[in-house]
């Protein structure tokens, strides 16, 4: 396929395929086989990526890597890394990278997170997102946006969060020299554990420009090293699934979604967090 072919297809797909400059997150092969619904989740190293507050609630240094291949397009690669430290006592600052595309067309974000717990049950956070765009032929363009969120346990079993991606409503400008928004997305997601087999996540979003979708997931630990998950999520319609063996703070996770117009994406994450024992 020719390269004018390649980037005409981006074109077209560009709003299906939540890129890395979409402030909707998507990392973390956990995260995507529970329908990406991980507002509401406490205490996960890939909370980093989808609710700023959470990250105060990680119990060590935490970092991680994830990659996935879009519909099996070599086109269409996504990677992102990152690491958590906490700085002091029930604080802690985050920073990712991630890259979405190939020489002709490349999305890249670089961000850095702050997370703060009051009252060991209540946290708020904030991120702030450097992304580019970079077009053959078209040079380079750039944004700046503002993430926010809070996260807390309504009880052992029960956590809530809420996260606002793109306050500022940020722009950035096209191959055309158009001004294109930056979705501006508002979510709230719960996580239950009703014993320490089984998780439920459930997630709404609203973008200012969308309906609002659903997310949502359950995962089951067969062993305490081996979890199964499986998820859906609507706007656009996607079912997910997958598995993760971990053992004294060390994850590795797989995960396959499956959109009908466009077909399967495999994910694998790999994530590590200091001072972790089990799960």
């Amino acid at each position: 396929m020719r390269l004018s072919a390649y980037i005409g297809l981006f074109f077209l797909l560009i709003s299906s395929v939540y890129a890395s400059n979409d402030p909707i997150p998507r990392a973390g092969a956990r995260a995507l086989s529970l329908g990406n619904a991980y507002v509401g989740v406490r205490g996960d190293y890939w909370s980093l990526y989808y609710n700023p507050a959470s990250i105060a609630t990680i119990s060590g240094l935490g970092m991680g890597a994830y990659v996935e291949q879009r519909f099996l397009l070599e086109e269409f690669n996504y990677g992102s890394a990152g690491v958590v430290i906490p700085i002091f006592e029930r604080q802690a600052i985050g920073v990712e990278a991630s890259s979405f595309g190939f020489s002709a067309y490349r999305e890249s974000k670089a961000a850095f997170s702050y997370g703060i717990s009051f009252l060991n049950n209540f946290s708020i956070g904030a991120k702030l997102n450097y992304a580019t765009l970079n077009i053959a032929e078209h040079g380079n363009t750039e944004a700046i946006y503002v993430d926010v969120g809070f996260n807390t346990a309504l009880s052992d079993e029960l956590s809530l969060g809420f996260a606002a991606y793109n306050v500022n409503q940020a722009q950035i400008e096209t191959a055309t020299g158009f001004m294109e928004d930056i979705p501006t997305v508002f979510s709230a997601g719960i996580a239950f554990t009703p014993n320490e087999k089984v998780m439920l996540v459930a997630d709404l979003q609203k973008d200012i420009d969308h309906p609002v979708s659903f997310s949502g997931g359950i995962e089951y630990a067969f062993a305490d090293v081996l979890q199964a998950r499986v998820g859906v999520s609507n706007e656009p319609l996607t079912a997910s699934g997958g598995f993760g063996v971990n053992h004294n703070g060390l994850n590795l996770d797989f995960a396959v979604s499956y959109q009908e117009q466009l077909g399967y994406t495999p994910h694998v994450s790999l994530s590590y967090t200091f001072g972790q024992q089990g799960e």
